[in-house]
């Protein structure tokens, strides 16, 4: 049992890892908004039956599904429309160094909410982060120009929707069953998402896409979505979460290393001085914070 949950532990960080760059490759050819929602509905066909067929979602109250659903819009649906469209103008090894500020986020909303203590450390690693964050933001504006300072700013904002998320559904859904949450978020995210889709850049363009853009798509939907939500859900009732959430910290140098190999990509000297900030800050807050659930969804 110790090897299977190293081995799931390590595949589910791979496939979180490399989703960065199967975005990058598919917003050559597909808008985002556009890609975000149809990545969402094809997860849904295979999240919505499995959801059914557990039954479990009949036990839900209808404060239940109100707090699934906007965690959904916010998980899911302004989330990833923040990413994907911020993404189109920063290096995917980038995107996941914002995204891994997330835990920390998460710490600041539960001081706000009441849910979190304050101590030293948490201290230390709130500070971190944002010093982290600020010196990322100063090396894009110098190194990259606007583009690039607001696709980062937009990145961290989506960070801020998955921690809100994760803290909200943390204090008032624990109780329900996870595939349910997983289907539910799902379609709260896509009715949004698809509307904003549609109403800015059309119709989707099928047949003008090529096959690495489909390729790109099924990977995020299949692999990326339903197989490492399902892993991860499946490590989070084998092991610490503390150790779960430090998945997030292995991911960065994970997808800087692909960013760099597929696409040639080379972060600036004070972009990596900020990840090291934020990576620390991240590790100093989960070695306080054990029962967090707040971790990397992409």
């Amino acid at each position: 049992m110790q090897l299977r949950v190293v081995v799931v532990w390590w595949v589910v960080c791979l496939l979180w890892s490399s989703s960065f760059v199967f975005i990058k490759l598919g917003l050559r050819d597909i808008p985002p908004f556009t890609f975000a929602w149809i990545r969402l509905a094809v997860a849904l066909t295979v999240l919505a039956p499995l959801a059914i067929a557990r039954k479990d979602w009949r036990s839900s109250s209808r404060r239940d599904v109100v707090n699934v659903c906007v965690t959904g819009v916010l998980l899911l649906g302004v989330n990833y429309a923040l990413v994907f469209w911020g993404a189109q103008f920063v290096p995917s090894g980038l995107v996941a160094i914002l995204l891994a500020a997330t835990p920390v986020v998460a710490l600041a909303l539960g001081w706000f909410l009441g849910s979190e203590r304050v101590n030293a450390p948490k201290v230390l690693a709130l500070t971190l982060g944002i010093l982290g964050v600020t010196v990322i933001f100063g090396a894009e504006a110098r190194a990259s120009g606007r583009a690039a300072l607001l696709g980062s700013a937009a990145i961290f904002c989506a960070s801020a929707c998955v921690a809100f998320a994760y803290v909200w559904l943390k204090t008032h859904g624990q109780h329900l069953d996870r595939t349910s949450v997983t289907a539910l978020q799902s379609l709260a995210g896509l009715v949004p998402l698809a509307c904003l889709g549609l109403a800015v850049e059309g119709s989707p363009q099928f047949a003008r896409w090529p096959a690495t853009a489909w390729v790109a798509l099924l990977y995020l939907a299949l692999a990326a979505s339903v197989l490492a939500f399902w892993g991860n859900y499946w490590l989070l009732e084998r092991m610490d979460a503390s150790a779960m959430l430090m998945m997030g910290v292995a991911e960065v140098p994970i997808a800087v290393a692909l960013g760099a190999v597929v696409f040639g990509e080379r972060l600036p000297a004070g972009t990596l001085l900020g990840a090291i900030c934020v990576l620390a800050g991240v590790t100093v807050g989960l070695r306080r914070a054990p029962d967090s659930r707040a971790s990397g969804v992409m």
